[in-house]
């Protein structure tokens, strides 16, 4: 192989190698793209259920809270009851 072969083979190679690292930068940088696109649907889709949960949490409190208030007034409601049958007869 003459010199000049030898500096055309690296010229050639030396060329297949940038055209190969472009695309594996553009590659790269489509993917970090369509990750972060990505990423942030993942986001907002955690933020609106931690926001649902967090109304639903709301919710099952005050549910909670009128369970008790009905579960006294049975009872007073029961003892009530109770009390005037003893009293009739």
């Amino acid at each position: 192989m003459t010199e000049q072969e030898f500096q055309k083979f690296v010229v050639e190679h030396l060329v297949k190698l940038s055209e190969s690292q472009e695309k594996i930068q553009q590659d790269i940088t489509r993917i970090e793209i369509e990750h972060g696109e990505k990423l942030a649907a993942l986001f907002d889709g955690y933020e609106s259920i931690k926001g649902t949960l967090a109304n639903h949490t709301d919710r099952l409190q005050r549910i909670e809270e009128k369970l008790e208030t009905h579960e006294i007034q049975i009872k007073v409601l029961d003892s009530t009851k109770a009390n005037k049958r003893k009293l009739n007869k």
